[in-house]
């Protein structure tokens, strides 16, 4: 099953001083420098990156940033980055950059990482940390300080007849929660900014709300790995990926400290809390609520085939209409954040609540436009469990088939 629900990558920090910095930093030109496995980078006074020469002096500058990564990707990319307090810098940071698929060497893109994963992370984590240093320390003794949370929807699994175009198309007519905004950049045909075609990305001060298609992310990737002179993604992987949705929430740090004080209050006092913040049931609460506020629960119809789905309802002439003009209004902006402008106060409210009283009858407010082939598409994430349970049902069936033909 390609669809699949966890995370997909992670970022780890330990707080260091300058001394340890340096010496660390003459680890890592050690180690490249006997296996030309890595490469350093650094950024120029032009900001753009170029190699790192390790200075003779031993009393060199630390960059502010230094970026460690390898030639033949496993899994990890480590930063040393400069802290500035008071206008001065007296401490450094850290950091390791996780793909845990990679990792644990199951290349695979697309597949989201699980807790099951973690205990061979961890192990191959320490292995590589210490061939390298042994100021690197181990997992434990880093705090998590970013996490990409992910679901992936293979439409061929869930849906029929229906395009990841088209459905990046309904989402981004979804709803954008209050402190969020969409990312745009300028676009000099038009001389405007404008939201990526390809995706729909959301971005407050402490999450990232990003949902994509995974093929044209990884053709992304694989143009940028071979301007690099890197390999390029496999053909298989991009294959694999051509019909995958993915919609991931990005926690960066100030999102992450709440949440691991959270597990702290809990009981889990110790520098790393993965225990609490990866868990299957985490990972799907975290999705669940952003997809729900978003996308909104329910199916996508056309127009018409909604009306008549609130037809059915045979609810009071009143409440009748207020359902069936809301969905006019939501057609006609082409947007549930557009057709949301046109009230305030009071009537925003009522607005609200018939959004979560249609995704209650199993109606995405956002229509499908009537010149598509398509009239219905399922809600995706119930798609997907209702999928994890036939799985499952299936799994269960062949385990008693098995163990009553070996008896």
């Amino acid at each position: 099953m390609r669809s699949s629900l966890g995370f997909h990558t992670m970022t780890i920090t330990l707080a260091t001083n300058g001394n340890t910095a340096k010496e660390l930093i003459m680890d890592f030109k050690r180690y490249e420098t006997k296996t030309n496995l890595i490469k350093m980078y650094h950024l120029n006074e032009e900001k753009k990156s170029i190699p790192f020469n390790l200075p003779k002096d031993s009393n060199f500058l630390i960059p502010m940033t230094l970026k460690i990564y390898y030639k033949n990707y496993n899994g990890i990319t480590w930063i040393i980055r400069s802290a500035i307090q008071n206008n001065s810098i007296n401490y450094f940071f850290i950091e390791a950059k996780i793909n845990p698929k990679m990792l644990i060497n199951k290349h695979d893109y697309i597949i989201a990482a699980t807790y099951d994963d973690m205990d061979t992370v961890i192990k191959n984590f320490n292995l590589e940390a210490s061939k390298i240093s042994d100021l690197l320390e181990n997992f434990d003794c880093y705090a998590i300080t970013r996490i990409d949370y992910c679901i992936n929807f293979d439409l061929d699994e869930l849906t029929d007849k229906c395009s990841p175009e088209l459905l990046i198309e309904l989402i981004k007519r979804g709803n954008i929660p209050h402190s969020y905004t969409e990312w745009e950049i300028y676009d000099k045909t038009v001389h405007r900014k404008k939201s990526q075609p390809g995706s729909f990305y959301l971005i407050n001060n402490s999450v990232i709300i990003n949902c994509y298609s995974k093929y044209m992310q990884l053709l992304d990737r694989s143009k940028r790995n071979k301007e690099k002179g890197y390999d390029p993604v496999p053909q298989k992987t991009l294959d694999a990926a051509r019909n995958v949705i993915r919609f991931e929430v990005q926690y960066k740090y100030h999102k992450v400290y709440t949440i691991s004080k959270e597990a702290e209050r809990a009981g889990n006092h110790k520098v790393n809390k993965y225990e609490s913040l990866l868990t299957h049931e985490y990972c799907r609460d975290v999705i669940h609520s952003y997809y729900n506020k978003i996308i909104t629960g329910g199916n996508w119809y056309t127009l018409e085939e909604a009306i008549r789905w609130v037809k059915f309802g045979h609810f009071n002439r009143q409440k009748e209409i207020r359902l069936i003009n809301t969905l006019q209004l939501i057609n006609q902006c082409r947007s549930v954040e557009k057709a949301k402008n046109n009230y305030s106060d009071h009537n925003l409210v009522i607005f609200k609540q018939t959004l979560k009283y249609l995704s209650s009858l199993g109606i995405n407010p956002v229509t499908i436009p009537k010149d598509r082939e398509v009239n219905y598409i399922p809600n995706l994430l119930y798609a997907y469990h209702n999928k994890v349970k036939d799985e499952e049902f299936m799994l269960e069936c062949f385990k008693e088939y098995f163990h009553s033909h070996r008896k």
